[in-house]
């Protein structure tokens, strides 16, 4: 009977071992793919920031190396992330190919001029910057015209920013909602070794004896919780590319590598908070308020 009744004890620490670890794996599931969903929202950000450009358009009468000086005048500048030179006659071919048809031969001259298009720094896109290189190049006796999407510009921004701060709200309420279900697991497994906790004390084991074992088997579940998360993502991950190959252009090794860290490291920290408050409540309580 006493072998029956130890089989039945064993097996049931061991299934609130293994829900507890599902559970907490599952939570940081959700918060992982949160944060994975952040790194690509970031990236997009970037990548369509570092997307606008600028056509600066130079005067028939300007040679090439003027515009070369003032090509690497601009490079200088930390705001500046490329710059393309396009000569008058490579415009002119990129033109006939897009029209089909040879008009430099039709008008007997290449009306189009040389231009070079700039790109910026993710952290250079508000409105008013552009702005105030418009005024600043214009002045300059070389440039005829500068073109680039201004209504489309501050549109694009002001939608990032607001998706930014919808981002942050979702986060928090999630992160919040992800720490009470953990702690919640924890507690209900705590609850089932409450008497043990009572019969330690009883005789005369110290608290933090009887500490130790629950909050190295908390640092536990929450390790297995986070690897088994990781894994989830991951997987994740490779069928998200493999349906959709365009995911891949986005996909930074270095942000997954430390979102991976986090999730396990995540685990790791609020499955130990939480499972040194829940032993420390027990072993505050008298015995009536165990039943």
């Amino acid at each position: 009977m006493a072998d029956n009744e130890q089989k039945f004890q064993k097996k049931r620490v061991r299934s609130s071992y293994i829900t507890s670890v599902i559970s907490i794996a599952m939570v940081l599931l959700m918060l992982g793919l949160l944060g994975l969903l952040l790194v690509n929202a970031k990236k997009l950000s970037d990548t369509t920031r570092e997307s606008f450009t600028v056509s600066v358009f130079f005067k028939d009468s300007v040679d090439d190396a003027s515009i070369l000086k003032f090509k690497s005048e601009l490079e200088t500048r930390e705001y500046i992330k490329t710059t393309t030179f396009i000569t008058r006659e490579e415009a002119a071919e990129s033109f006939q190919k897009d029209l089909g048809e040879d008009f430099v031969e039709f008008l007997g001259y290449n009306p189009l001029p040389a231009s070079l298009d700039i790109r910026f720094n993710n952290s250079f896109t508000e409105e008013e910057d552009f702005q105030r290189l418009e005024t600043e190049w214009m002045a300059n006796p070389i440039v005829a015209q500068i073109d680039y999407p201004r209504n489309l510009i501050g549109k694009i921004v002001n939608n990032m920013k607001k998706l930014s701060w919808f981002f942050l709200a979702f986060s928090a309420i999630l992160t919040f909602i992800a720490v009470t279900l953990i702690n919640n697991t924890i507690r209900l497994a705590m609850y089932s070794r409450r008497f043990i906790i009572r019969t330690m004390q009883l005789v005369g084991a110290t608290r933090g004896f009887i500490r130790r074992p629950y909050i190295f088997s908390g640092l536990l579940q929450g390790f297995l919780g986070g690897v088994i998360a990781v894994i989830l993502i991951a997987i994740t991950v490779y069928f998200g590319e493999k349906e959709i190959p365009e995911l891949r252009e986005m996909r930074d090794l270095k942000l997954l590598g430390i979102l991976a860290a986090a999730i396990v490291m995540g685990g790791v920290i609020l499955s130990w908070i939480c499972t040194f408050f829940a032993v420390r409540k027990y072993l505050n309580l008298k015995t009536d308020s165990l039943y």
